[in-house]
Formats: structure tokens, sequence, C-alpha cells
């Protein structure tokens, strides 16, 4: 314990050697107090020395003000067991959980009758319509990074997302369920398979993320990518948040004659598997195409 957390700790302050508490001391003060200072981007002990600043120039009635502190801290931070199917370490999860967060809406701006929280639409083209609305669109409205360029960076953004947002913990509790919920929908129920794609081939995934935008449906909520992580892993989140939103089915481009005479009025899904399953066969015969008219043209 350095001797700045040790005097923060003795006026009181609750968890003064925690992260997210010394953000949300700093959010306080700053919408309390007539200092205003930056926090995202600063260090444990950055955030400390400004902190104890702050306090110090307060000269009247600190107490109650730090007891107050201590108790919306406490009603408005997660635990960490909250955050902890986050694996920080996996790319897929992180880009997923990151990814719906930024695109989910809520229905209404009020909290519903019983105050549990908002309600919220995972519709595609509700979210898509809402992306940039702060009234509808919570991520929006914390003014937060929108274009995470690293795994790291996506998963500081989560957790700063739910300590910044201005819900209870009953509501953000909810929503954090929701993601973990949705998680485990693409993840153990419908299990797209990926494992056609390779994480190296540039080429591959930028053929993917191109029919993704012409042959199925476009999100454009995520950092454009650049290099071949990026483009994977862009990629993965893309499939796995459209397969969510769309409960596992997405609207075919073309139905088959056939299909439109029997039912003309009928709307023709593949399965998540399916959808995979053409992209695959389609990636094939490019390759195949490529090699015979590469051997044309030597003979």
């Amino acid at each position: 314990m350095n001797k700045t957390e040790r005097e923060l700790a003795d006026k009181g302050l609750f968890r003064a050697n925690n992260i997210r508490y010394l953000r949300f001391y700093a959010a306080y003060i700053s919408a309390h107090a007539d200092i205003r200072f930056t926090f995202q981007s600063q260090d444990k002990e950055e955030l400390q020395r400004k902190i104890k600043l702050a306090l110090n120039n307060q000269h009247n009635d600190l107490e109650p003000k730090i007891e107050d502190m201590n108790k919306q801290a406490l009603k408005s931070l997660l635990a960490d067991r909250s955050f902890a199917w986050i694996d920080k370490k996996e790319d897929r999860i992180v880009y997923f959980a990151w990814s719906l967060l930024r695109f989910v809406s809520t229905i209404s701006d009020d909290l519903d009758v019983h105050k549990r929280g908002f309600d919220y639409a995972f519709g595609t083209l509700y979210c898509k319509n809402n992306l940039h609305n702060e009234e509808t669109n919570p991520y929006k409205k914390s003014g937060l990074n929108l274009l995470p360029l690293s795994r790291i960076e996506a998963h500081e953004l989560i957790y700063e997302f739910f300590d910044q947002w201005q819900a209870n913990t009953l509501a953000k509790d909810r929503l954090m369920s929701l993601l973990k919920e949705k998680w485990l929908y693409i993840a153990n129920e419908l299990r797209p398979d990926y494992s056609w794609i390779d994480p190296k081939n540039k080429k591959q995934n930028i053929w993917i993320y191109n029919y993704i935008k012409s042959k199925l449906e476009f999100l454009p909520h995520l950092t454009p990518p650049i290099s071949t992580a990026q483009y994977y892993n862009t990629n993965i989140a893309l499939l796995d948040t459209l397969f969510t939103c769309r409960n596992g089915a997405i609207r075919r481009e073309k139905p088959l004659p056939r299909e439109l005479k029997l039912s003309p009025l009928r709307t023709f899904n593949l399965l998540s598997n399916e959808v995979m399953y053409t992209m695959m066969k389609a990636w094939k015969q490019k390759q195949y195409r490529e090699k015979t008219g590469r051997a044309s043209a030597k003979s």
C-alpha cells in the first residue's frame, strides 16, 4: 500500500486500491464538486493522487460526503464475479460481449414498472436503426470508445461501461445476465462451425468479410479490420452477433423458384450451420476456380 492509498483509506474511502472504485470516486467528485478532471485512461496511482487532492480541497462536511461516495459505489458497481464469464484471454468471448453490448438497444429509456431495469431489443433492424441514438443505445450514450483496436481494450471497455452506466445494480445485473445467456446460446446451443476458417489466412478472411457484407447482413458497429487477426476476430464477432440476434437463422438471399411457387409469401431462412456450410462451399468453389484457371493459363 503506497502513502496516498493509505491516506485515502484513513479518510474512509472503501477499496482505495481498486481501479474500478477509483474511477467511480473520480466521476462522483467531478459530478458533485467544482472540480473537473479526466479519469478514464489514467493509472491507479494517478487517480489516487487526484482524488486525494480533490478531497483535501473539500473543507466542509467531508465525512458524510465520503460515506455517500462509498454507499453509491456499492449500489452502482457490479461485483467482479459478474464479469468472470468473460475470459479476458479469449478473443471470441470478449469481442462477442463487446459487440452485443455496443449493438443492443433499449425499447424505451424508462425503467420498467418493476424497477428491475430496461426492456432490451436485440433485433438487427431495430438495433441498426438506433445504433447512433443516445436515447435508446446505452453504449452510444456512455461516450466510450466506439472502435476498440484490441481484445484488451474491448475487455476494459466492458468494465467501464457497466461502471459508468447510470443505472442501479439490478438493471446492470439484468443486462449482464442477458449477455451471458446470449453467449451460452451461441457457444453451447447453436455452435456454428468456424473450424474451416484459418485465423492466419488474410485472403480467406477478407473474402469472408465481403461475403458477410454482400450475401448475409452486415452489422456496421465493429472496428473496420486491417490486419489478418482483426479480420478474423471481426468475422467471428459479426457472425456470432448476427446468429444470436437472428435466433440462429438468416434469411436466404434467393429462395429457389420451386419454393417461391409453393409458398410465395413465406420467408425462407437458413440455420446457422447451413449458412456456414454454404459459405464454406462458396469459398472452396472460389479456390477451385482459381486453381483450374492457373492450370489453364500454364497449359
